[in-house]
C-alpha cells in the first residue's frame, strides 16, 4: 500500500474517532441532563406534596404559587408558614420520597421565624443508602417572614452518576476498542515501515557484498592464466586487490554480527586499560592515507596528560572509526576531520568534528536508529547498512557513556562521546 493511501487510513480513521467520541460525549451529558431535569421534578413534586400534607394537617390555607424553592442544585426551601414537629415532617418527607422513587439520604430542617433561626434539623438515612455523615451540614439562615423548611440532598451527583452507568460503561468500552484500533494500525505502520527497513538493508547489503565479491572474481580470473606467474608485479597486484576486497568483506559480515549479538544482550566486553591517546592515534592513521586522497586533513588534539579508563579496546576503537569513517563519507568536499579528547568535571569527552553536508535537524532524532540512513542530499553512492550510528550508542551504553551530536547543513557535525572518569 502506498503511503498516501496509509495517511489517507490514518486521517479517516482519526476523524472518525473524533467524531465517535464527541457523539458520545454528546449523548452521554444529555442522558445526565434529563436525569438531572428528572431529579428537580421529582423532588419539586415530592416536596410540594408534602407542604400540602402539613398545610391540610394543621389546617393552614393552601397558597396560589408554588412553595418550593431551589436554592442551589442540591438545596431546596418550601414555605408552609406554620410550625411542624420534627417526627411529622419527616414522616412525610420518607414517604413523598418513597413514592418519587428518590431513593438518597437527606437532611432536613426547619426554619423558625420567631426566632429567626433553623429550629431543628436531622440526618435520614435511606435503607441502602450511605452511612450518616460525622458532622450535618449548616443551613445557610435565609430570613422570611414565616415557616418554611429546608431539605439538603448530599449525594445529588452519585445518585445522578449512578442512573447513567450504563453511559459510562459503554464510553469506557468505546474508547477502549477505539485504542485497540489504534494500537493495531501503530503495530500495522510499524510493521510495514520494519519492511522498508529490512527491503533497504537487503539492498544495501547486497550491494556492499557484491562489490568485493565481483573484485575478488575478477581477480581470480586473471589470476588463472597461466602467463600471470610471468609478471610478478601484476600477480601482486591482483593478490593485493583479493587481500583488500576480503578484508573488507570480512568486517562487512563482522559488523552485521555485532549488530546481531548486540540485539541479543550478546556482546562481551573484555575490559582492559586502556589509553586514548593511543586509540585515537591509531584510528588517525588507518584513516589519514584516505583523507588525504581526498585532499584533506585530519588532526587529532590531545593532552599531555594520559587519559586512561577501563573498556574494550576493539569496540571502543571500532566506535571511534565509525564516526570518523562517517566523516569521510558524508562530506562533499575536502574532508577537514579534528578529533579531540579531554577530561573534564568527572567525565572522559571525544568529539568529532568535520566540514560535510551536515544533518537536517528533521532527521536528527532518527540518527541512531538501527538500519537508518540520513537522505545524503548531493553525496551519492554512499555505502553502508545504516548499523554505524547504532553500534557506536550501543558500546558508548555499555560503557556507560553516552552520545550527543549538533549539525547543521552544509557546516558539518560534531559528534561527542563522553564516558565517566573512574580513577
Amino acid at each position: 500500500m502506498k503511503n498516501a493511501s496509509i495517511r489517507l487510513i490514518m486521517v479517516l480513521a482519526l476523524v472518525v474517532s473524533a467524531g465517535i467520541i464527541i457523539t458520545q460525549s454528546y449523548w452521554v451529558k444529555r442522558a445526565y441532563t434529563l436525569q438531572e431535569t428528572e431529579f428537580n421534578f421529582n423532588v419539586n413534586k415530592a416536596l410540594s406534596r408534602v407542604a400540602q400534607d402539613v398545610m391540610t394537617l394543621k389546617e393552614v390555607q393552601l397558597p396560589n404559587y408554588s412553595p418550593v424553592e431551589k436554592i442551589t442544585d442540591d438545596y431546596y426551601v418550601v414555605q408552609i408558614n406554620v410550625f411542624v414537629e420534627q417526627k411529622i415532617l419527616q414522616h412525610y418527607l420518607e414517604a413523598a420520597f418513597a413514592q418519587q422513587n428518590l431513593v438518597t439520604d437527606f437532611q432536613f430542617g426547619l426554619y423558625d421565624c420567631m426566632s429567626e433561626k433553623v429550629n431543628y434539623q436531622d440526618w435520614v438515612q435511606v435503607a441502602g443508602g450511605d452511612k450518616k455523615p460525622f458532622k450535618l451540614v449548616e443551613f445557610p439562615n435565609i430570613k422570611r417572614e414565616n415557616y418554611y423548611f429546608g431539605v439538603y440532598f448530599p449525594y445529588r451527583q452519585q445518585l445522578l452518576t449512578s442512573q447513567i452507568s450504563l453511559w459510562f460503561i459503554s464510553s469506557a468500552v468505546l474508547i477502549c476498542v477505539i485504542g485497540f484500533l489504534g494500537y493495531l494500525l501503530f503495530i500495522i505502520l510499524k510493521q510495514k515501515r520494519l519492511s522498508e527497513v529490512q527491503k533497504n538493508f537487503v539492498n544495501n547489503m547486497t550491494h556492499e557484498l557484491k562489490t568485493p565479491l565481483a573484485s575478488i572474481q575478477m581477480s581470480a580470473i586473471v589470476l588463472r592464466d597461466e602467463d600471470i606467474i610471468h609478471k610478478p608485479h601484476r600477480l601482486r597486484s591482483y593478490t593485493d586487490i583479493i587481500l583488500k576486497e576480503s578484508s573488507q568483506l570480512s568486517a562487512q559480515i563482522e559488523r552485521v554480527l555485532q549488530m546481531a549479538q548486540s540485539d541479543k544482550g550478546k556482546v562481551v566486553l573484555h575490559k582492559e586499560t586502556i589509553v586514548w591517546q593511543e586509540i585515537l592515534q591509531t584510528v588517525k592513521d588507518s584513516f589519514e592515507h584516505l583523507v588525504v586522497s581526498k585532499s584533506g586533513q585530519i588532526l587529532l588534539q590531545m593532552p599531555k596528560a594520559i587519559i586512561t579508563m577501563q573498556g574494550d579496546r576493539l569496540h571502543l576503537t571500532n566506535l571511534i572509526s565509525n564516526l570518523v569513517d562517517n566523516a569521510i563519507k558524508y562530506c562533499d568536499k575536502e574532508p577537514d576531520i579534528i578529533i579531540d579528547v579531554m577530561e573534564q568535571q568527572g567525565k572522559i569527552v571525544i568529539s568529532i568534528e568535520d566540514n560535510g553536508i551536515g544533518i537536517d535537524k528533521k532527521y536528527h532524532r532518527h540518527v541512531f536508529k538501527k538500519f537508518y540512513r540520513v537522505p545524503t542530499g548531493n553525496v551519492h553512492n554512499v555505502k553502508g547498512f545504516g548499523l554505524g550510528l547504532n553500534y557506536v550508542q550501543s558500546i558508548a551504553q555499555l560503557h556507560f557513556g553516552k552520545v550527543s551530536f549538533s549539525s547543521e547543513i552544509s557546516k558539518g557535525t560534531i559528534f561527542t562521546v563522553s564516558f565517566p572518569s573512574i580513577r
